[in-house]
């Protein structure tokens, strides 16, 4: 009969003989120093390195074990207190961005009550041109909320611009730094008058300049430049910017001062939008400050006198008493003209008088007097 497992076997045998041969060293070991060792002792003596050696490899894999298991606790309160830390820096940076925002919308609701009476609107900035400066952009607002074209755009700080394009939900916006922008100005101490222009296109730089101004005029630094309600419908009043510098030429025309806007055109989120038409009567087209009034002259207009009056008016003229003797003529009557008082007004009545028509020249030959004409002042067809 065969074993079934012969490998096994021949393990444990070999292994009994080798434990019998260990323990038989040890009897004649203890023989040999007279000594006499129990099973126990001799097992205890056997097993004890190896549970020596087993108790330090066991802990030694428990002392990695738990390395191994406080790392990754460290690990992974090291991630939750990363993640934490991430979201208390965005929340800080939410936190300064709506109060910054707030601080911005306070500014504008300051001025939104001040101009509560130009019905404004409040729009963001939803695109704009690339750039350190805003040029152009675009808001929020469109004609579905009131906006049209030349509408004025302002912040907090003074004007912006105002817009140009105007779809249904949407506007763009010129600035008054861009070249292509121009509206009516005055200086507000002085009270002269002009147009004042952008120059970021031309100098790169975001000022204004102010054209057309007297030659007599001489703005002082500092002095405020507001809108003058002229051309466009634009308020009065809202300030663009201060006199930076003057700048003197031989032609007016080409006279202009340098304007710093008051707006920051570097940073623009939020706006107002001012819905206001103003009345056309308070729009005049002129830069001066000549008041134009404009109403009827007028007219005096004869009215024509009957024939017989102006033949019971008329005098006769006398014959000679004798030849070679000039007989001078008699000046004619004056002549009644009728005026239209009404159509005159406010004029005085004005007479016309008939010019006399001179004296013949005296000659020894009979002379032959003819009637004496009289200009009369009133029209042939009469």
């Amino acid at each position: 009969m065969k074993k079934k497992h012969p490998f096994l076997y021949n393990i444990i045998r070999r292994s009994i003989v080798v434990v019998l041969l260990a323990m038989m060293a040890l009897t004649a070991y203890n023989q040999s120093t007279g000594s006499l060792i129990s099973p126990e002792g001799l097992l205890a003596k056997i097993i004890t390195p190896i549970q020596g050696f087993v108790s330090q490899a066991s802990q030694a894999i428990s002392n990695y074990m738990y390395r191994l298991k406080l790392r990754s606790n460290i690990e992974y309160e090291y991630n939750q207190l990363k993640a934490q830390n991430d979201e208390l820096t965005l929340r800080s940076i939410l936190y300064e961005e709506l109060e910054q925002e707030n601080t911005q919308l306070r500014a504008l609701l300051g001025e939104y009550e001040s101009r509560s009476t130009m019905n404004p609107v409040l729009a963001r900035v939803i695109a704009s041109e690339t750039g350190n400066y805003f040029s152009t952009f675009t808001i929020n607002k469109g004609k579905n909320d009131g906006v049209d074209t030349q509408m004025a755009v302002i912040t907090s700080e003074g004007l912006v611009g105002y817009t140009y394009e105007v779809f249904d939900t949407t506007s763009k916006v010129i600035t008054i730094i861009d070249d292509q922008a121009s509206l009516a100005a005055l200086i507000e101490s002085s009270r002269d008058q002009g147009a004042v222009k952008g120059t970021l296109g031309s100098t790169g730089e975001p000022l204004c300049r102010m054209y057309y101004l007297s030659a007599d005029s001489v703005p002082r630094p500092g002095d405020r430049v507001i809108t003058s309600g002229v051309g466009v419908s634009f308020p009065k009043g809202l300030l663009i910017g201060y006199v930076r510098e003057s700048t003197r030429a031989i032609e007016d025309s080409k006279h202009y001062i340098v304007v710093e806007p008051a707006a920051d055109f570097e940073h623009i989120e939020n706006v107002l939008v001012l819905r206001y038409y103003a009345d056309v009567e308070a729009m005049p087209d002129n830069y001066d400050n000549t008041e134009v009034i404009i109403a009827p002259v007028a007219t005096a207009r004869p009215q024509a006198v009957i024939e017989e009056e102006r033949l019971t008016n008329s005098t006769p003229v006398p014959l000679p008493d004798a030849p070679g003797k000039a007989t001078p003529t008699p000046e004619p009557e004056a002549l009644d003209i009728v005026i239209d008082e009404e159509a005159m007004g406010d004029l005085a009545e004005r007479i016309v008088e008939a010019t006399s028509t001179p004296a013949p020249e005296t000659t020894e030959e009979p002379i032959v007097y003819d009637e004496p004409e009289v200009d009369a002042p009133f029209p042939d067809d009469l």
